[in-house]
């Protein structure tokens, strides 16, 4: 292993100085979509929510990091999955529920993209409002922000696991979106990734700053970057166990992460998403692949070496 003859850099692990900066940029968009003049403040029927995720809300946000991931989540309607109910469970909640009086199809993108223009737009030539596949991009020497945004308008979703006759129903609550021009749903659990985030070992987050700074550090050095996007790098050291990260010196925690994933006991076909509600490997849109995540533990324990 050679730990002795490896250090990992002084600065890998930490957070960027833009946390502050993520703050104020989170409540300006609140206060921009709830002016009387936004499109959603207009439509009595649209209720929604607004909070900020990824990697500033999991403080594993690191010296590369540069968008801040806001969610406009709209809660008059949303999503579900009955999967786990049984046949008179799913009969209630269809005799329980009616037609919502607004739907995400409904507009609910166009309307957040509108409200975020009427405040940031000034002309054709300054213009920092643009939407992407799967987000809205506030950025470029124009955005008034103090850091990049991108703003992702999503839905309420809720996978039932109980529906009774009497109480309360029992639901995990997690949102989901379809891209700008796109027809499939992305599901996502950012609130339970958090959750079970805080529930890991204090060295979590550093941990997973200081590998996605590896992997940065990487593509900067070879011509071919490795596939490896920070969420799916959070989610693998999610199921490192406790005892691996309270490791304290960042060198001998680095290397023994790498140990526990490549020792062959692992199976990474039964790693789980941060938020434990899906499989980490599969085909899913919301899924890595293990020939990838195979990829980036080879090239991790190449880059230690040389260190």
């Amino acid at each position: 292993m050679a730990v002795e003859k490896s250090k990992i850099p002084d600065n890998w692990g930490k957070r960027n100085g833009a946390n502050n900066g993520s703050k104020i940029a989170h409540k300006r968009i609140i206060n921009t979509l709830d002016q009387d003049r936004s499109p959603l403040v207009q439509n009595d029927d649209i209720k929604y929510d607004v909070y900020l995720q990824g990697s500033y809300k999991n403080y594993t946000n690191t010296r590369g990091s540069s968008d801040v991931d806001v969610l406009v989540k709209l809660t008059t309607s949303f999503g579900r999955d009955l999967s786990n109910l049984t046949a008179d469970e799913k009969r209630r909640y269809r005799e329980d529920m009616s037609e919502p009086s607004y739907a995400y199809d409904d507009g609910f993108q166009d309307a957040v993209y509108e409200a975020l223009k009427l405040q940031y737009r000034e002309s054709a030539f300054k213009n920092p409002v643009s939407y992407s596949d799967k987000a809205i991009d506030i950025s470029g020497s124009d955005n008034p922000l103090p850091v990049p945004v991108d703003v992702v308008p999503c839905q309420e979703y809720r996978v039932y696991h109980s529906y009774p006759a009497n109480g309360d129903p029992e639901y995990t609550e997690g949102m989901r979106f379809k891209p700008r021009d796109g027809y499939d749903w992305w599901v996502n659990f950012p609130g339970v990734h958090y959750e079970n985030s805080r529930d890991k070992h204090s060295n979590f987050p550093e941990t997973v700053r200081m590998f996605k700074d590896a992997r940065d550090e990487y593509n900067n050095r070879y011509v071919f970057s490795l596939s490896a996007p920070s969420y799916y790098i959070e989610c693998l050291l999610y199921n490192v166990p406790d005892e691996i990260l309270r490791t304290t010196d960042l060198t001998k925690r680095f290397d023994n992460v790498l140990s526990w994933l490549e020792d062959d006991y692992v199976d990474l076909d039964a790693f789980q998403q941060a938020s434990e509600m899906e499989s980490l490997f599969g085909d899913k849109n919301t899924q890595w692949n293990t020939n990838d995540a195979e990829k980036f533990i080879k090239k991790m324990r190449a880059l230690f070496e040389k260190l």
